[in-house]
């Protein structure tokens, strides 16, 4: 563990800094940095927000600099954009030297989720393997009736991009790649490299925006794009974009195909085919928002959205039962992966299958005990052999099953997370009563512990629970469920990491150190006869805290 503190003069004044581990996993890498889960943290309170933070690389062009500078500087809050919080530089000395390095920093929202291209592509888990359920809906709906599916992605979209146009800017990068689905149920426009504010598109800013320079993605250029015509870029550039993202949600693919320079040329002067777009209503919204003349098209995303609101969708209802009924048994598949680990219990009860009003008239423990029951049945008719296998495959610890149950059943008819947070009381509240409920104990623990970058299941459910976590209750929580499950090494792992996050923060109490070790070493002790697949990656956790014990002194 490698943690570096980041804090400029903007950061100092607001008594906030950011931190992250440089010898961390990145979440990701491209050709300007890599990108690194780091911590917003608030210094007289101690509170710490999870953000994302991009390393820029060293010796990369000033130009380059210049826009993850810009980029930072975009700060809006809107429910449809990635959210940046700030550009900061590091200045650290060269060894043996005089001289000194700069680094520079891009703070924004950690998201996590699949881009809108994966899942135009059928993939609904993001690069860790976990599911987003939003996204497994999107693409079930995507297939079952593609036009609603479509309206429903592009509103958000524009809804963003209007946020981003009133502000002066526009976005000039729009495609499926720079669309995310998140797993809290938004959909963000996100990557503000190129963007550019209208009032300075005629100005000189250190080589940003020039003349004769084509920027974006040739699929989605508008002609004045194509031919770098920087002063006649405009919100109208952002427009055509949407047409023809619009016209590949809805025919599923690109309008013109080639070389870079084949596509370049096609959106300067060819109209799009249009036989493969069978909406009438669609299929003018596109036509008027990829016209080559800036003035014939769209004049603003308002208005773009006024006539996609009007458009009327085709379908039938048994259509619609179909889609309702995949996705109600896609979601219990979902609701139960976090329980597969679990079947050495016997339950016996009759025939049990969700349905959207069905959880309404269970209690906590029923829908726990239940869900349970339904992993465990062996009959194709309740769950078929391939679905049985694929939850071995899923995130183990995805949400805890009564809460996911009912939260999963309810997300089809609305957008509220209000059952999650009854789930949670409700599991808690069993936890309390069933002195013997190790699972129970287990995962209220896990809800209030702190995510790392081997498995944010913590931070995912604190976004839906809108709570942070409680690293003293949790192991509350962690250590009654160790001491009932004397073979639980994951209990022992989450107390220990939790207790590791007290100590790096500067919160830890007498004892603890003394704690840490001996958790560390029952960890080993219980995980030695485990060689699952589980274990393997709890081994591995716990392993990368290995040289900060021995730095401590507490490992030898």
């Amino acid at each position: 563990m490698n943690i570096i503190k980041l804090q400029g003069d903007i950061e100092k004044r607001n008594g906030i800094y950011y931190e992250y581990d440089v010898d961390a996993i990145p979440l990701g890498e491209g050709g300007m940095g890599r990108v690194f889960k780091g911590y917003r943290v608030v210094e007289h309170t101690g509170e710490r927000k999870p953000v994302a933070i991009k390393a820029i690389y060293e010796n990369i062009p000033e130009r380059v600099v210049e826009r993850a500078r810009r980029e930072a500087g975009i700060q809006l809050e809107n429910d449809n954009l990635i959210r940046m919080y700030g550009f900061v530089e590091t200045v650290t000395q060269v060894d043996g030297s005089s001289k000194v390095k700069v680094h520079y920093h891009v703070i924004m929202e950690l998201l996590v989720g699949v881009t809108l291209e994966n899942v135009m592509n059928g993939i609904t888990s993001d690069a860790n393997g976990m599911q987003i359920p939003f996204a497994s809906e999107i693409y079930n709906q995507y297939l079952q009736n593609r036009d609603l599916a479509v309206v429903r992605i592009m509103k958000p979209i524009l809804s963003g991009l209007m946020a981003l146009h009133d502000k002066g800017f526009i976005h000039r990068d729009i495609d499926p790649s720079n669309i995310m689905i998140t797993i809290d149920r938004k959909i963000k426009l996100i990557d503000f490299g190129i963007c550019k504010q209208i009032v300075s598109l005629g100005s000189i800013d250190k080589a940003l925006t020039t003349t004769g320079v084509f920027m974006g993605k040739v699929n989605y250029a508008a002609p004045e794009l194509v031919i770098g015509d920087v002063k006649s870029q405009n919100y109208t550039t952002d427009i055509y974009a949407l047409g023809i993202l619009l016209y590949q949600l809805c025919t599923g693919h690109l309008p013109f195909s080639g070389t870079d320079q084949d596509i370049l040329a096609a959106n300067l002067r060819s109209p799009l085919p249009m036989k493969d777009v069978r909406n009438s209503n669609l299929k003018k919204i596109i036509r008027k928002a990829t016209d080559k003349v800036q003035l014939k098209r769209y004049a603003s995303v308002a208005e773009l959205r006024v006539d996609l609101e009007h458009v009327q969708i085709n379908g039938n209802n048994r259509g619609k039962k179909q889609f309702y009924l995949i996705g109600t048994v896609c979601v219990v598949i979902l609701a139960m992966s976090a329980f597969w680990f679990y079947l050495n219990k016997n339950y016996h009860s009759d025939d049990f299958i969700p349905s959207t009003t069905v959880s309404e008239q269970l209690t906590c423990a029923e829908i726990y005990d239940k869900a349970l029951f339904l992993l465990n049945q062996n009959d194709s008719v309740h769950l078929q052999i391939k679905g049985r296998e694929l939850l071995k495959t899923l995130v183990e610890d995805s949400l805890y099953a009564p809460a996911k149950l009912k939260y999963y059943v309810t997300m089809l008819n609305s957008n509220t997370s209000s059952d999650v947070i009854v789930g949670f009381t409700g599991l808690c509240q069993l936890a309390e009563e069933d002195t013997l409920n190790s699972v129970a104990m287990f995962e209220c623990g896990l809800t209030l512990s702190k995510g790392n970058r081997y498995f944010n299941v913590p931070t995912v459910r604190q976004s839906f629970l809108n709570i942070e976590a409680d690293l003293d209750k949790a192991n509350q929580w962690l250590f009654k469920a160790m001491n009932v499950d004397t073979s639980d090494y994951k209990s022992v792992y989450w107390a220990f990491n939790n207790l590791m996050e007290k100590k790096l923060g500067g919160s830890s109490s007498f004892g603890d150190d003394k704690q840490i070790t001996s958790l560390y070493r029952l960890f080993e002790e219980r995980v030695k006869n485990s060689e699952d697949m589980t274990a393997d990656r709890y081994k591995n956790a716990i392993k990368s805290d290995e040289e900060t014990l021995k730095a401590w002194g507490l490992l030898k």
